[in-house]
Parts: C-alpha cells; structure tokens; sequence
C-alpha cells in the first residue's frame, strides 16, 4: 500500500511533474528514446519536457520496517520549464516520432518539419502538393506518412527521402502505420485504402467503410485493423478478407482504439468501462467474439485510453478529469487521479511503460512515473 505523506498531497500530485501551459492540450507524444516528452496545444504551439524525473517517486519513496508501510515525501523543487518551440503546427493533426529522440508535425503552411528535443525546427517535406489531411508515423520514429488529399506519401528518415509516393481513389483523413512499417492504412469518404507500400508497385486494396474515424490501430500480428469513430461505432477490418464489422450501441464517440500485444486483446473508449475483446477472437462474421470485462462501470463515459506497451494494463480518461489504469480482463482499477475541472484530451506511455504522459483541457500537462511497486 502506497500512502501520501502529505495530507494536502493526491498520489498524482507526488507520482507526476506538472505544468500548466496557455491552453487545451490538444495531443501528447513521447519520443522513441523515451527521453522526451512532447504536448501540441489547441493553438498549435508546442513544448517539450525531459521525461525522467531528478526526483522521482523511487527516490523519494520510505518504508516502514515494522508496518510495511510506503510513503512518497513530497518534492522539495518544481520541474523544469518546457522548452518552447517557435513552429505553429496543425493541432488537428498528431505529432509523431522522429529517429531516436526527435519528433515530426505538420506546420501551418503544411510542410513536415523535424523538432529536436531542444525545440529546433528543420524542414522536412516542403508543402508542396495540396493541404495536408491526415499524418502518421511509426512506432520507431523510422518512417512517416502524409496524406494530401488522395495522395499520400512516406518518408523514409534514415534517408531523409520520399520512399514512395502513391495516388489513392479517395480523399484520407485518417492515417495509421502497421507495426512493421511496410503498409499504410488510410481512411476517408466513406473508403478505406490498404496500401503495402513496400514493393516496387505498390499494392492497393480499397473498399468501402462507412464511418467516421478519428483513430486506427493496427493488430500486433498486422491482420486486422480496428477504427474508432465518432458516430458512437467501432469497426473492425479484415485485412486478408476485406471483411469489415461494426460494432454499434457505444454510449459516447469512439475517439480511441489500441490492440494490447502484452494483454492480447482490442481495447476501446466510448463507454462507461473500458472495453476489451480477446484479440484472437474478435467480433467478426456478426459474432460477439469474447469480450473481456475489465475495471469497474462509472457514470462518465470514457474519452482517451492508452494501451500499456508491456503489460495488460490500459490508462483511461474521462471527461470529468478522472484518470485510471485497468487490468484487461479483470475487475482490477488503479484510481490516479479523481476528477478535476478539466477533461482528459491526451494519454500517452513511454516506450517502457515506466511514464503516462497526460493533458487535459484546462492546459494542464503532467508526467506521471509510476514505480514498479504500484503494478504488484
């Protein structure tokens, strides 16, 4: 059992670093390093954070020999200020990783620019081409992909080059690369596009989905996609198939979608509990596959989840403030932090699991680490 030591103190207040910046958090990223932390503001401005904390919760964690007691003191001096970056990026698209330590978003004007964990800015893809409608990249901060309209592009970073260009038949608003790297998933005007990118021609399925996607997740085996809409829906495709299932009766708009490798299994917001299917046997062919109840029913629907990158354990947000991580599967809940002014608008884990990077309306960001005493 972990107690504050502080009786004005909340676990998140002694667990997390925080800021409070000029506006609503639109969007987090950590950097593939994990050295870094990112947040995109409503306006477009960014600031980044050094993730690992000089006086983490390890350091400033007792335990009492003869109860077993934990307490966490309290931190004697503030975090450092972010640092600013002078670019204005689209907030309506997602900052991504860059190699190693950097990070990747789309400017005002459309260009790609690279932002160095110092805050400086270069030039990557120049905007030429169209407005730019949807951004992704993957999990290693390797490639990136960019949506003009119907044409779309992936930039190799090692290269620092256009690696394939590619004409679609629809308009994409929606990105999202498999954990390989080597195909693109991209949504918009009621189709879908399943581009393999990584042959000499590059290899097009597309079919129509109805929807309104705001978020895709590919399956860790890369075998089906699941797509999260604001329609109150999830839909859920078959890549070898073209089978595509929708799963309807969401109380709230499906924002997120994640698959869990650690925990096997599709996890999603939009309800009052967070909801998860065994990933080997989802819904499909109008059958409910296995649902895995996990966590407890509240009263305020979920808006932002975060799949943990090594364990069965999800981050949930909600729109009252309310901050939990789940057990996939079980009854299991870990309160972080009650409800406050501000809805969750970002979620995210460091590469090891070790931080949940979070931000809310209100402006407020916080880097929360969470010792390995609190998973056992």
């Amino acid at each position: 059992m972990i107690e504050q030591s502080a009786a004005n103190l909340s676990v998140f207040d002694l667990l997390a670093m925080s800021w409070t910046l000029e506006e609503e958090i639109a969007r987090s990223e950590v950097s593939s390093d994990g050295q870094h932390s990112i947040f995109q503001q409503a306006s477009g401005k960014l600031a980044i954070m050094r993730t690992s904390d000089a006086e983490s919760p390890a350091r400033r964690m007792t335990i009492d020999k003869e109860s077993g007691r934990t307490t966490i003191r309290p931190r004697t001096t503030p975090p450092m200020p972010p640092v600013r970056s002078g670019i204005l990026t689209r907030p309506d698209l997602p900052v991504v990783r860059f190699g190693t330590g950097d990070f990747a978003a789309v400017s005002e004007s459309g260009a790609v620019c690279q932002v160095t964990a110092r805050g400086q800015v270069l030039e990557r893809l120049s905007n030429e081409g169209g407005p730019a409608t949807a951004f992704c990249g993957d999990l290693s901060g390797s490639r990136l992909a960019l949506a003009r309209e119907k044409d779309l592009l992936i930039f190799d970073v090692a290269s620092a080059e256009v690696a394939a260009s590619v004409q679609l038949r629809h308009c994409v608003s929606c990105l999202a690369m498999d954990p390989n790297g080597s195909r693109v998933v991209a949504w918009g005007e009621n189709s879908v596009s399943i581009v393999d990118w990584s042959q000499k021609e590059a290899d097009i399925k597309t079919f129509a989905c109805e929807g309104d996607v705001v978020d895709m997740s590919w399956s860790s085996s890369a075998s089906h996609v699941a797509c999260g809409s604001v329609d109150n829906t999830m839909l859920i495709i078959d890549c070898s198939t073209k089978q595509i299932q929708r799963v309807e009766g969401f109380p709230g708009a499906v924002r997120c979608v994640a698959f869990s490798e650690p925990g096997h299994a599709l996890v999603a917001s939009g309800a009052f509990r967070l909801v998860a299917w065994a990933e080997d046997d989802l819904p499909l062919k109008d059958e409910p596959g296995t649902s895995l109840v996990s966590g407890k029913t509240g009263f305020v629907v979920i808006d932002r989840i975060a799949a943990h990158p090594t364990r069965g354990l999800v981050a949930s947000g909600y729109a009252n403030g309310l901050i939990s991580v789940t057990g996939i599967g079980t009854p299991d809940e870990l309160i972080l932090r009650k409800r406050s002014s501000a809805a969750v608008t970002a979620l995210r884990w460091s590469p090891d699991g070790t931080h949940l990077i979070v931000g809310d309306a209100g402006g407020d960001c916080s880097i929360v680490t969470l010792p390995e005493k609190m998973f056992k």
